[in-house]
Order: C-alpha cells, then sequence, then structure tokens
C-alpha cells in the first residue's frame, strides 16, 4: 500500500496549495481581480475566436494610484 500512501500525501499537498492560493486571491483587493479577470479573458479571446464565437475581452482603464 505504499503507492497509494504516495498518491494520497501528493493529492493532499496539491489539495493544500489549491487552497492556499483560493484563499490568496481571495484576500485581494477587488481591482486585482478584475485586473486578473480581464487577463483570463484575454487569454481565452483567441481560442473562443478559432472556435467561432464572437467575444471581447473587457478594456480596462488604468488609473493612477491614490495617494
Amino acid at each position: 500500500m505504499e503507492g497509494v500512501d504516495k498518491v494520497n500525501d501528493a493529492a493532499r499537498r496539491v489539495l493544500s496549495a489549491k487552497d492556499a492560493r483560493r484563499r490568496r486571491l481571495a484576500s485581494e483587493p477587488f481591482p486585482v481581480k478584475i485586473e486578473a479577470l480581464v487577463r483570463l479573458q484575454e487569454m481565452a479571446a483567441p481560442i473562443l475566436r478559432r472556435r467561432g464565437r464572437m467575444v471581447r475581452p473587457w478594456q480596462l482603464t488604468r488609473e493612477p494610484p491614490r495617494p
């Protein structure tokens, strides 16, 4: 059963890292989350266009940070 234990340990590490990443992303401020969403849209757009879908990622106006 040693192989199963290694798989379980690996799965546990992956799930733990995934949970930590989710918590980190959840704690980010709203503008950072929106920028991440737009980056994902930009990454997916070429694939969707090749599949015949009409897509247009959101266009953000980037304002300078407030002091």
